[in-house]
């Protein structure tokens, strides 16, 4: 057993010291112009392999895109808004049965309009997002 783990720790001591001496040898930096890591893209990457890591880069974000629905519409549940006309932008999205591409703008007519999901019927105030219902707490998600 002793004889088993000192060979092993022999070869892995082996090519650590081989992975030493071919970094160890000058190398220019790579450039790169753009690098997805994890749905982050990172641009004007510079990596320096003989330190072995990151030296420069500049980060820009990449957010999904979401179907979105936005019209002008007065407050409809109680809120902070005044009673005024606001043109207000929410993803396409029913928090109750969970869809996309759901949404109505004011099919029954109300004056102060709202959206109303077409699968499970919930109504939602235009301004606010919140569903029509006192005690209810969902909301429709911002872009």
């Amino acid at each position: 057993m002793i004889l088993g783990v000192l060979l092993l720790l022999s070869v892995c001591v082996s090519i650590d010291y081989a992975d030493d001496t071919i970094t160890s040898e000058p190398i220019e930096p790579n450039v790169t112009n753009c690098t997805l890591i994890g749905g982050v893209h990172y641009d004007n990457v510079i990596v320096n392999r003989s330190k072995g890591h990151i030296e420069s880069y500049n980060v820009v974000t990449v957010k999904p895109k979401y179907p979105t629905i936005s019209m002008w519409a007065k407050p409809s549940v109680r809120s902070s808004y005044s009673y005024r006309w606001y043109k207000k932008t929410f993803i396409d999205y029913c928090p109750h049965c969970h869809r996309y591409n759901v949404l109505l703008k004011n099919p029954k007519g109300v004056p102060e309009r709202e959206y109303t999901c077409r699968r499970c019927g919930a109504d939602y105030c235009a301004v606010t997002g919140k569903e029509k219902f006192s005690w209810s707490h969902y909301y429709l998600r911002r872009p």
